[in-house]
Formats: structure tokens, C-alpha cells, sequence
């Protein structure tokens, strides 16, 4: 995993300091899905939670 990719796919986001209750959104192409993978960022500021779908999952080197 290359959390440096992380980071980079994260600070692209537009962040609402509202939380929003929906299902899970991949990371970096922002599918809408129910079931996703996940790891825990903790770097560059952030310490935040990054779903993916698995194609993108993949891409960025998760199993």
C-alpha cells in the first residue's frame, strides 16, 4: 500500500465538516457502494478513514 497515493487521492477531496450518513463512496472514482475495502490514513494532517471500490483498490495496490 502507498500511502503517499493515499494522501494525494485525499487532499483532492472537497471536504463538509458536516458529516454526511450515506453509504460508502470509493476514495478515488467515487462509486456509490455497500461493501468496501478500507485503511486508516494517518499522514500529511489527516487521520480519516479512505474506502475504495476494488478497481481502484487494486490500482493503488490493496489485495
Amino acid at each position: 500500500m502507498d500511502s503517499k497515493k493515499i494522501l494525494e487521492i485525499v487532499k483532492k477531496w472537497n471536504i463538509n465538516y458536516t458529516p454526511e450518513f450515506r453509504g460508502f463512496r470509493c476514495a478515488k472514482c467515487q462509486k456509490k457502494m455497500h461493501k468496501a475495502w478500507h485503511i486508516w490514513l494517518n499522514e500529511g494532517g489527516y487521520k480519516i478513514e479512505v474506502h475504495f471500490c476494488r478497481k481502484c483498490g487494486k490500482d493503488i495496490g490493496l489485495k
